[in-house]
């Protein structure tokens, strides 16, 4: 009876992650937002990594976006075809017009502007205008003038507020961390549980969370948010955790003995 209520649970807690998940790919949807869409296929190509059944695992996801897409709206998927050229859509054209921008700035202020240096901001672009359907499809470029403009990327709104020494900094303490975390996944895959044990899934995950970030951090201003402060305290608890409870690294057996004073000489 006890062994049932214990499947019985871990059933229902599947259950319960599973419905997570798909209410987490259902915000992109909602919100057209083509930045989710580029992150779920980055995060389902990195779970191929730690997959068990690899071809299995593709295959099914395969099918379950070939499946998905006639339930798509139409408007979701206008929007996503905009990701192969961005000179189509303004808000993808005033990004990489903010980047510029920025890049520009920095040359002159390495130490940065400062939060919110963004609104001292002002270029001017190129965008191409459609009309008609195709063929008989006309395109025209119009010059558009934008101020004030978000940087729309946490690698240049760290870069344009807190210039090259926090850029650094930011970036140094991101890929510490997966690091830190591809130590652990090494580490416990050659003990005895290997991939079964909880310290190796946790590493996976944390470090998957935030390859996944640095992603979307790229297309999105969000390198203040607390979200990431919170995987990278995960992080450290983990690592801290492993480092008290798991004794010496695989590597310290490499190590040249230490002699014990306390051991006396024989002579």
């Amino acid at each position: 009876m006890v062994g049932s209520g214990l499947i019985g649970h871990r059933f229902v807690g599947d259950l319960l992650v599973a419905g997570l998940i798909f209410a987490s790919l259902l915000i992109p949807v909602g919100t057209a937002a083509r930045t989710g869409l580029v992150c779920a296929a980055f995060l389902a190509v990195l779970m191929l990594r730690s997959a068990k059944r690899r071809f299995l695992y593709a295959a099914l996801g395969g099918l379950a976006l070939v499946l998905a897409v006639p339930f798509l709206p139409q408007s979701y998927l206008n929007r996503m075809s905009t990701i192969e050229n961005h000179s189509d859509d303004e808000s993808a054209s005033t990004r990489v017009a903010v980047w510029m921008w920025t890049w520009n700035y920095v040359k002159d202020h390495p130490y940065g502007g400062g939060f919110d240096a963004y609104r001292s901001n002002s270029f001017t672009y190129r965008m191409a205008k459609k009309t008609g359907t195709p063929p008989n499809e006309t395109v025209t470029y119009e010059t558009v003038t934008d101020k004030a403009r978000a940087y729309h990327s946490s690698y240049f709104e760290m870069l344009g507020e807190q210039g090259w020494p926090g850029f650094i900094l930011w970036l140094w303490l991101q890929l510490l961390g997966v690091w830190q975390m591809e130590r652990i996944r090494w580490r416990f895959k050659r003990t005895e549980e290997s991939t079964r044990s909880w310290q190796w899934g946790l590493a996976t995950a944390l470090q998957q969370a935030q390859l996944t970030y640095l992603l979307v951090a790229a297309f999105v201003g969000i390198a203040y948010q607390p979200y990431i402060y919170m995987l990278i305290g995960l992080q450290c608890g983990l690592w801290s955790y492993v480092k008290r409870t798991a004794g010496e690294s695989p590597k310290a057996r490499f190590r040249r003995p230490q002699s014990d004073s306390s051991v006396p000489a024989h002579g």
